[in-house]
């Protein structure tokens, strides 16, 4: 990603700070819980983008869809967070 916008960062650090890595996973309800209301939409389409440049992978269950930190590349997660 060349220019990080703060939502992408958002959701990076949260999946990042509570160890949301390959096998655990969270929903977009939980994901989004914390952030105002009326960023939510941005944080979906936000999501769906870090989706598509393989930096979240998706894990389709029986109750929802469910999003975790692809752990191949978490070195440029910490890039992007700026954590050491």
């Amino acid at each position: 990603m060349k220019r990080t916008d703060p939502v992408s960062v958002f959701v990076l650090e949260k999946l990042y700070r509570n160890r949301i890595i390959d096998a655990k996973h969270i929903s977009f309800e939980d994901l989004v819980t914390g952030s105002p209301k009326h960023v939510r939409g941005d944080i979906k389409k936000k999501l769906q983008k870090l989706v598509k440049v393989n930096l979240i992978l998706q894990h389709p269950t029986s109750y929802g869809m469910q999003y975790t930190l692809n752990s191949k590349r978490l070195d440029d997660v910490k890039k992007i967070i700026q954590i050491d």
